[in-house]
């Protein structure tokens, strides 16, 4: 910078010295030497005046490269490089996120994000709870899990087109395959909210990295968003929520009670009800490793306990365990799945869905978003603590109503 000074003064001190040798030469006022003055001076003058410019814009330059260096110190501008936004996956994603944490950057969290929802949580963080929610989920491991971007409208096949024995030289008559309703899938948003001292976010966090802290968090958020999945998938009436598998009997059904009330499943189980309940279900749906029994856990104790006499079960562990055939887990060689959220063994009121056996590969959930995580460190400002919120989109629904049968009081 001082030598930009230095030829900003000489080339000055050169202008003055050559007006004031035009101005004694000529006795006229110095802004004259452009029309007066001798063409040695006219392009003194000119060459003069392009130094000064070339002067002028060097400081301008180094003026804009000292801005520039300054704004790029700054984190905010790294903070908005888009490329990095798309891939949850990276380090570079992973420590900016944690950083953003860390330091309650909620502008940090809106550019980390390509759309106008959050930021997406590190891939690493949603696979602990995507497994969390495998594990603690029953509806969730058995139904068929797929990835949306949209609403959907999904139309069901009804009925095929007509095959005939036919002779020789004898017209075909034409038929056309059948379609049942349109099933609408319409993701619906489910969120949990943890609320986090600064001290536990930069304790768990440490160097910038996720560690057991913040391991903790993720464990306790995917068991909350498991429950909810599981009482949905189970209870959900498809009115304004998702459909569950269990919400009304379906047309394949075993009434306990023929209408009536006060027939609890325990009092009136037997093994022709689960026998005629799932040859309700045709052949070509009772095939496949997601051909299943879901019930409460005292149904299961229920049907455990049934005997042919006092004494005899009748089904009876065997030699390498299980309670049939050598076959671990089965009832009527159908595996069976404890639901929390099924009606329990003592429940009395008509018409409440017990039990419910089918191939799941017909009750499928969607998924519109991954985990995504927004942050609020304002709220709860005054405590110093910072509030992060998960959040997820997802729809269920029952694509094939004869899959399944039912059981009801």
């Amino acid at each position: 910078m001082s030598d930009q000074f230095d030829n900003l003064e000489n080339t000055v001190h050169e202008y003055r010295k050559t007006l004031d040798a035009f101005a004694a030469r000529t006795g006229a006022q110095t802004h004259h030497v452009e029309r007066r003055g001798s063409g040695e001076e006219r392009e003194k003058i000119a060459r003069i005046d392009a130094d000064l410019d070339a002067v002028e814009r060097d400081a301008q330059m180094a003026a804009m490269q000292k801005r520039l260096k300054a704004l790029e110190s700054q984190p905010i501008f790294e903070a908005r490089r888009p490329s990095i936004a798309a891939d949850v996956g990276s380090g570079d994603y992973k420590k900016r996120w944690c950083n953003a944490l860390c330091r309650g950057d909620a502008s940090e969290f809106r550019a980390l994000s390509l759309s106008s929802s959050g930021a997406g949580i590190p891939t690493d963080m949603e696979r602990r709870i995507v497994d969390k929610l495998q594990q603690a989920s029953v509806m969730r491991s058995l139904a068929k899990v797929s990835q949306i971007n949209s609403k959907r409208t999904i139309t069901i096949g009804n009925a095929l087109p007509t095959t005939a024995l036919i002779g020789e030289a004898t017209s075909i008559t034409a038929s056309d395959p059948t379609f049942g309703t349109a099933v609408s899938v319409v993701p619906y948003k489910f969120a949990t909210r943890v609320v986090m001292s600064q001290e536990f976010i930069e304790d768990a966090i440490g160097t910038g990295d996720i560690g057991t802290g913040l391991d903790y968090v993720a464990d306790k958020c995917a068991m909350s968003v498991a429950l909810s999945q599981e009482n949905y998938l189970t209870t959900g009436t498809n009115s304004s929520e998702p459909q569950g598998i269990a919400a009304s009997a379906f047309s394949n059904n075993s009434d306990l009670g023929a209408g009536g009330a006060g027939n609890a499943f325990a009092d009136d189980i037997t093994g022709d009800i689960i026998i005629d309940t799932v040859h309700k279900i045709a052949p070509q749906y009772r095939t496949g490793p997601k051909f299943a029994w879901v019930m409460h856990d005292s149904c299961i104790a229920a049907i455990r306990k049934l005997k042919v006499n006092t004494t005899d079960y009748i089904w009876k562990p065997s030699e390498n365990g299980g309670l049939t055939q050598g076959l671990p887990g089965t009832i009527y060689v159908i595996p069976y799945y404890a639901n929390a959220y099924m009606t329990t063994a003592t429940t009395t009121t008509n018409g409440k869905v017990v039990a419910v056996v089918g191939n799941f590969d017909y009750f499928e959930m969607f998924e519109r978003t991954g985990i995504t995580s927004m942050l609020d460190p304002y709220s709860n400002a005054a405590t110093h603590q910072t509030q992060l919120i998960l959040y997820t989109r997802w729809d269920s629904k029952i694509m094939q109503g004869e899959a399944f049968a039912s059981i009801t009081v």
